[in-house]
């Protein structure tokens, strides 16, 4: 059983789109839990300001997986978020489209 409640954020970046700075989006990632009905863990990940703003969890046998997979998960989120936006997204890392999370 996982949280639906992103708490104890651990990491965050901020996009942009490239024509409309003003337009904030955020990645939050939350700390890693341990699952109250096993071993495993999860890892909540939230996209806001653009997208559903659901709240997202990946799912791993340690706390490092869960959030590898997160990562994973998250880059495949943004990069159809940015198809569907025209390829508009950035951050303060790449000025050419690369959002720096894994796309496999």
């Amino acid at each position: 059983m996982t949280s639906n409640k992103l708490m104890d954020i651990v990491a965050a970046r901020k996009l942009y789109f490239f024509d409309d700075k003003k337009k904030e989006i955020a990645v939050l990632i939350g700390k890693p839990q341990r699952q109250s009905d096993s071993s495993d863990y999860y890892c909540l990940f939230q996209v806001v300001g653009i997208g559903d703003e659901e709240v997202r969890h990946a799912t791993g046998i340690d706390a490092v997986q869960a959030m590898q997979l997160a990562m994973k998960m998250i880059g495949a989120y943004l990069y159809s978020l940015n198809q569907h936006n025209g390829g508009r997204l950035r951050w303060e890392g790449d000025e050419t489209g690369d959002l720096g999370f894994p796309v496999s």
